[in-house]
C-alpha cells in the first residue's frame, strides 16, 4: 500500500533531523554542517551547527578564544551562539585560530577554525529553484545580509505571474550596478545602474532568443552578453541524470548609453558556440568560452570549450579583428565555463568539465585557478568535491573571498560556500552559509543557484519589480555592426 504524502514528509523529517541521518564525523561528534578547519572572515554570521545523537541534545558548548569566549547549551541538539556576543569575539580574534569545544556527559570533544582579518562582502544574492529537470516553478532571487541572518526578497513568482527570472548580477560587487533577466510577457533585462531601474530588451532582428549570460564593463556602460538557444535533455547515464546544450549562440556587447547591441562577424559565426562572456578587470578584453561546431545532442560528448578573449575598445565599442585562445579545450581534454576575474586582474577562475557547457549537472565540475599572468593553471584541491559539482562562482569586491555553489553532501541541492583566497591565489577550506536554524539546509528543499557577492544591497525588492513590470515599457536596442 502506498503511504500517504503526509507520512512521507515526516519519514524526511525525522531522518534528516539533528538526531538522525549519516552525517560527517570528526572525533566522534556528528556535526553539520562541519565548520572543522575553515577559514572564516571576523564579519561573518554565528555559525550555529547541529549535534546527531540523542546524548548530545543538551551538550555544553564552548568556542574559545585568545581575549575570551562564549558558551552556549544546545537545544535539542542545535547549537546557536547570540549574535552580538559571536561579533565581539571574532572582532578581537582576527587572525587567531579558535576552537570549539563539545562536552556531553564529561566528554569533551574539539574542532577548530581561523578568523581571517579580511572581511567579507556583506550581501549575498541568489536564486532559488527546485531541483528539477525540464520545468521551473515558483523561482524566487532574495539577497541574504551574510553579517547576520537577514533575507530580502528581490524578485519572485508572486509578483511576476510565476514567469521565469534568471540569476541577479552585480558589475564589480555594486549594490548601484547590477541585472537580471525576467522571462515572459511584460519581461525584459532588468537593469539598476546608479540606483535607477530600467526595462531593456535585449533582442533584436536576427536573434531567434534573447541575451542570456552576462557581464559589466568596468565603466557600467557596457555589458557583455551571449545569446543561446538552451536546450535542456534528459539522460540515461546512470547519475548523469540531465545535460543542458546550445543547439545557436553567439556574442554581442549592449551600449546603455546609446541602445545599441554591438556585434562582430568574429562572434557571430555559425561554425561556433559562445557562451559565459565576462570583461577583463581593465576592460580592454572580452574573455568568454567557444567551441567548434558538433551536431547535438549526437555528439555532445564531443562539444568542449575553449577560453578565449577578444580585444574591446571602450571609446568606439568595437571589438578586435583577432580571437586569442587562453586555454585549449583540445589539449586540456576538457571543457571551460564560467571564467571570472579576480578584481586586481591576477587570477581567473573557472570551471573545467569534461564536456559541456552546463556545469552544475557534471558531478565531475572543478573550479580552475590561472595565474593570468603566466597562463599556469592549477585546481586547488580543497574546492573539489567527491561526485558533486562545484560552479557558478563569484568574487568579493577586494578579491579575498569567492563564492560558489556546490551539490557537495547530497548530490541533489545546491548550497552557498565561501572560500578565503590569499595575496599568492591559496585556497583556504571553504564553509557554507551559515543558517539562524542550522538544520535549514538538510529541510529545505531548494537549490541554491549562481551566488554573487556584493558589497551594498541592491535598491529594490520584489513590489518594486512587480509594479515595474507591469508598468514600465521595455527599451528597445538595435544591432549595430
Amino acid at each position: 500500500m502506498k503511504k500517504p504524502l503526509s507520512t512521507l514528509l515526516m519519514l524526511i523529517l525525522v531522518l534528516t533531523s539533528c538526531t538522525g541521518g549519516p552525517l560527517p564525523v570528526t572525533d566522534g561528534v556528528v556535526r553539520t554542517p562541519d565548520y572543522d578547519g575553515a577559514v572564516v572572515p571576523f564579519n561573518i554570521a554565528p555559525l550555529n551547527f547541529c549535534l546527531d545523537g540523542a546524548e548530545y541534545a543538551r551538550a555544553k558548548v564552548e568556542v574559545r578564544g585568545r581575549s575570551g569566549s562564549i558558551s552556549v547549551r544546545a537545544k535539542r541538539g542545535r547549537v546557536m551562539f547570540p549574535e552580538r556576543r559571536w561579533h565581539r569575539l571574532l572582532a578581537s580574534e582576527k587572525g587567531n585560530t579558535l576552537t570549539v569545544v563539545v562536552t556531553s556527559a564529561g566528554q569533551p570533544s574539539s574542532f577548530s577554525f581561523t578568523v581571517s582579518p579580511d572581511p567579507i562582502d556583506a550581501y549575498v544574492t541568489y536564486r532559488l529553484i527546485d531541483p528539477s529537470f525540464e520545468v521551473w516553478h515558483r523561482i524566487e532571487i532574495r539577497e541574504r545580509d551574510v553579517t547576520g541572518f537577514r533575507e530580502r526578497i528581490l524578485s519572485d513568482w508572486r509578483h511576476t505571474d510565476n514567469s521565469c527570472m534568471n540569476c541577479h548580477i552585480h558589475g564589480q560587487s555594486r549594490g548601484d550596478l547590477s541585472f537580471f533577466h525576467l522571462r515572459g510577457e511584460h519581461g525584459g533585462t532588468i537593469l539598476n545602474r546608479e540606483g535607477t531601474l530600467r526595462k531593456l530588451t535585449l533582442k533584436a532582428d536576427g536573434m531567434p532568443v534573447a541575451a542570456t549570460y552576462g557581464d559589466f564593463h568596468p565603466s557600467g556602460r557596457y555589458a557583455v552578453f551571449t545569446w543561446n538557444n538552451v536546450i535542456p535533455s534528459l539522460r540515461t547515464l546512470g547519475s548523469h541524470r540531465m545535460e543542458v546544450y546550445d543547439d545557436a549562440s553567439d556574442l554581442l556587447v549592449a551600449d546603455f548609453d546609446e541602445n545599441r547591441l554591438l556585434v562582430s562577424p568574429l562572434t557571430s559565426a555559425t561554425e561556433a558556440y559562445e557562451t559565459f562572456p565576462t570583461f577583463s578587470p581593465d576592460g580592454r578584453y572580452i574573455y568568454f568560452c567557444r567551441a567548434d561546431y558538433v551536431p547535438v545532442p549526437d555528439s555532445v560528448k564531443q562539444l568542449r570549450y575553449s577560453l578565449v578573449r577578444v580585444p574591446f575598445d571602450a571609446a568606439s565599442g568595437v571589438m578586435g579583428d583577432s580571437i586569442e585562445v587562453v586555454w585549449d579545450a583540445s589539449l586540456q581534454q576538457g571543457s571551460a565555463s564560467l571564467p571570472k576575474f579576480s578584481p586586481d586582474g591576477r587570477w581567473l577562475l573557472f570551471c573545467r568539465s569534461d564536456y559541456g557547457t552546463f556545469p552544475i549537472w557534471h558531478r565531475e565540475t572543478q573550479l580552475l585557478m590561472m595565474d593570468v599572468s603566466t597562463g599556469v593553471t592549477r585546481s586547488p584541491a580543497v574546492l573539489k568535491a567527491p561526485d558533486a559539482s562545484t560552479s557558478y562562482h563569484s568574487w568579493s569586491s577586494d578579491g579575498r573571498w569567492i563564492a560558489f555553489a556546490s551539490k557537495r553532501g547530497d548530490g541533489m541541492f545546491g548550497r552557498v560556500w565561501f572560500a578565503h583566497v590569499d595575496a599568492e591565489g591559496n585556497v583556504a577550506t571553504p564553509f557554507t552559509l551559515p543558517q539562524r536554524d542550522p538544520e535549514h539546509d538538510r529541510l529545505f528543499l531548494r537549490s541554491y543557484n549562481i551566488p554573487d557577492l556584493g558589497a551594498a544591497p541592491v535598491p529594490f525588492d520584489a513590489r518594486t519589480i512587480g509594479r515595474l513590470r507591469k508598468t514600465l515599457p521595455a527599451e528597445p536596442f538595435q544591432i549595430k555592426q
